[in-house]
């Protein structure tokens, strides 16, 4: 299983947005688009290894829920 924590969620989000938010901000609302979802999804992938389906921020819509997503996604993997 892999896990991503919400903090390195929240961070990738904030990086991109380059604006404050917490673990249970949605990030949609905060302003993320979807080139954020793949600027995101980049940073993630640079930071963890770890390629991240794009439809789990669409999803989760916050970086807890978004973290949950991916351990269930990966898990067994």
């Amino acid at each position: 299983m892999t896990d991503i924590s919400p903090a390195a969620i929240t961070d990738c989000v904030r990086t991109v947005l380059n604006r404050d938010l917490a673990e249970d901000t949605d990030i949609f609302t905060a302003g993320v688009d979807s080139l954020a979802v793949l600027r995101c999804r980049a940073l993630l992938k640079e930071r963890t290894g770890v390629k991240v389906p794009g439809h789990v921020f669409f999803e989760g819509r916050t970086p807890a829920r978004i973290a949950d997503l991916i351990g269930g996604t990966h898990a067994g993997r």
